[in-house]
């Protein structure tokens, strides 16, 4: 049985770099992962510069 999360990944690099950090974090918790959607993409952006990436997703991992 899968189990379904939604988290949400940043980076100040790029949205790839975001994918991995939640990944990353939910797989650093000793979880199985099988796979992963990308829900939404942003940014944030402070003075007239993107300075943070945004993704979230939904991660299947074993129950």
């Amino acid at each position: 049985m899968l189990k379904m999360i939604e988290v949400v990944g940043t980076s100040s690099s790029g949205f790839s770099e975001a994918v991995r950090d939640a990944v990353d974090r939910v797989s650093a918790e000793g979880n199985k992962i099988h796979f992963f959607q990308v829900v939404e993409q942003r940014g944030a952006v402070r003075e007239d510069k993107i300075r943070e990436f945004q993704v979230v997703l939904k991660i299947a991992f074993e129950a």
